[in-house]
């Protein structure tokens, strides 16, 4: 069997604005500290719970406490939940991303799991807004665990455990620079999602990449 492991944010929904939006204006309600001219890329984890941790720890030369986790999550959630209300159009799918994933399911000798550097109160919101519910397949978060390695490894446990036949072969969708090179550290097989065009991931050496889901027969060659 193949496991076939999706990325949220620019992968499944086309939602990276107005999460990073979201994320920027809870943290200065919550810590008092503006983030706006951050890039994540140069975080040493790039997750939720990484990138507020590595903050903290620099400012304030100490780790959040959970009760502040907590609060922030909270807080990234409402402020989701209130985009999503008054302009749903930022929560919108990937072309083809449900289509994609419905397809998938429907194979034998496919299993899907989901992993995202994000917690998993605002990555279930935003997959519930394309339609999709995370708790029907393997899915892994920032709620367990700091790195993104471990959130995958993690998702592909999870498959294992579930799946009726031995795993043979993983790919991860993933849009990010940091989905690419946490592949390469798993040893496992990458699928870029570019839909900006804006070709970051062919440059970092990455090969088998496409816009969006709408021609489901192109990437079913790579599976």
């Amino acid at each position: 069997m193949t496991a076939t492991i999706f990325d949220i944010d620019g992968t499944l929904t086309e939602t990276t604005q107005v999460d990073d939006k979201c994320f920027v204006l809870a943290f200065t309600k919550v810590f008092g500290i503006d983030i706006s001219n951050q890039d994540w890329s140069e975080y040493e984890n790039v997750t939720d719970w990484g990138i507020t941790e590595e903050i903290i720890s620099k400012k304030w030369n100490r780790k959040p406490i959970k009760a502040e986790f907590e609060k922030m999550e909270l807080e990234f959630v409402k402020l989701l939940k209130k985009e999503l209300q008054e302009n749903k159009v930022q929560f919108k799918e990937i072309n083809g991303a449900t289509n994609f994933i419905g397809h998938l399911n429907k194979k034998t000798d496919k299993v899907i799991g989901i992993a995202t550097g994000g917690w998993e109160r605002p990555a279930t919101l935003k997959l519930n807004a394309i339609g999709i519910e995370p708790v029907r397949f393997a899915f892994s978060n920032s709620s367990r665990f700091k790195e993104r390695e471990k959130i995958l490894s993690d998702t592909i446990s999870q498959i294992i455990e579930i799946a009726d036949k031995p795993i043979e072969r993983i790919i991860y969708f993933g849009d990010g620079i940091w989905d690419f090179l946490t592949c390469q550290k798993l040893g496992i097989d990458f699928i870029g999602i570019d839909y900006k065009e804006n070709g970051k991931l062919k440059k970092i050496g990455a090969k088998n990449i496409f816009k969006d889901y709408e021609q489901p027969e192109l990437i079913n060659n790579f599976l």
